[in-house]
C-alpha cells in the first residue's frame, strides 16, 4: 500500500503562490502533486481569470521528472467554482487531463469568502450564502474529486459547533449526501483547522458525514510555501483516528488509491 502524500498544495503556478518545486522536492516523495488554482473573474485579481499556464505546467513537470526521477509527478488543481461558471470550466478540463481535481468554493462573482465585505454582511447570512453556493455547485458540476475546506466562507467569523450544527446542519447534511452520490472525498484542510483555528468544526462535521455513510477523506495542507508541505497531519490524523477512521484516498487520473493514514508520530 502506498504512503499518503499531500493532495493539496500550491506554487508559482497559483496567483497567491510564489514557491517553486524545487523546494517541495528536498526530500524526494515518492509522488508529488500540485493542486493551483483555477479561479475565473477572480475578485482577489481585479475580476481577471486566473488559470494555471497548462503547457508550461507540463514542461516544468517533464524537467523535474530528469532532476527527481525517485519522485513520480501528478497534475492536479484546485478549481473555484460560481454558478454560471460551469460550461466554462468543462470545456477547460475538457482539453487538459489532472490526476486529482480540487473542488472549491472561494468566491461568488462579487466578492470573495475571504475578503473583508463579508464583514459588513454579518456572519450568518454570508455562512447560508456560502453553503447555499456550495450545494447549488454540487448538483452541476461533477468534475471535482475532493471537496476542500468546507469551512472556508466561515474563515473571517467565529462560529462555534453549537451555531453551526443549529444553524447549517440540514445544508451540510444536504451537501455531503450530494458529495457522497458524486464519490468524492472530503479534505481536512490545515489552513483551517491551525491557521483559522476551526478544528473544532472539523471534529462535528467528518462524524455527520460519516453519519451518512462518507467514507473518503484526503488531507490538504493548502501549502503555499515549502515550510507548510504536509502541515497539519498529525492533528488531523489524530482526529479522524478518534472518529474511527483509519483510510484515506489519493487521486490519479481515472484511479484512486486507499492508503493508510500518515504515521502519527508525538514531536
Amino acid at each position: 500500500m502506498m504512503n499518503y502524500y499531500d493532495q493539496h498544495v500550491h506554487t508559482y503556478f497559483s496567483f497567491d503562490s510564489e514557491e517553486v518545486f524545487e523546494n517541495y522536492l528536498k526530500n524526494e516523495p515518492d509522488f508529488f502533486v500540485s493542486t493551483d488554482h483555477f479561479d475565473l473573474k477572480n475578485p482577489y485579481s481585479n475580476f481577471r481569470d486566473d488559470i494555471p499556464d497548462y503547457q508550461a505546467y507540463l514542461k516544468k513537470l517533464k524537467e523535474l521528472t530528469q532532476v527527481v526521477p525517485k519522485t513520480e509527478f501528478l497534475k492536479g488543481i484546485e478549481i473555484g467554482v460560481v454558478p454560471g461558471q460551469e460550461a466554462m470550466i468543462k470545456e477547460y478540463l475538457s482539453q487538459r487531463p489532472y490526476d486529482v481535481k480540487i473542488m472549491s468554493i472561494h468566491q461568488n462573482g462579487r466578492f470573495d469568502y475571504m475578503d473583508d465585505a463579508v464583514l459588513a454582511k454579518g456572519k450568518y447570512i454570508v455562512a447560508k450564502e456560502y453553503f447555499q453556493q456550495m450545494s447549488t455547485v454540487l448538483d452541476s458540476f461533477f468534475e471535482g474529486d475532493i471537496l476542500a475546506h468546507f469551512d472556508y466562507g466561515l474563515r473571517r467569523f467565529d462560529f462555534t459547533v453549537k451555531e453551526l450544527q443549529e444553524n447549517y446542519e440540514d445544508l451540510l447534511i444536504e451537501i455531503f449526501k450530494k458529495v457522497i452520490d458524486l464519490e468524492m472525498a472530503v479534505e481536512l484542510n490545515a489552513k483551517s483547522f491551525l491557521k483559522y483555528n476551526n478544528a473544532e468544526l472539523y471534529a462535528y462535521a467528518m462524524p455527520l458525514y460519516v453519519s451518512l455513510g462518507g467514507k473518503e477523506f484526503t488531507l490538504g495542507s493548502d501549502a503555499h510555501v515549502a515550510a507548510d508541505y504536509q502541515n497539519g497531519f498529525h492533528e488531523m490524523s489524530l482526529l479522524l483516528k478518534n472518529i474511527g477512521i483509519d483510510k484515506l484516498t489519493v487521486f490519479q487520473g481515472k484511479e484512486r488509491f486507499v492508503t493508510e493514514l500518515p504515521t502519527i508520530t508525538m514531536s
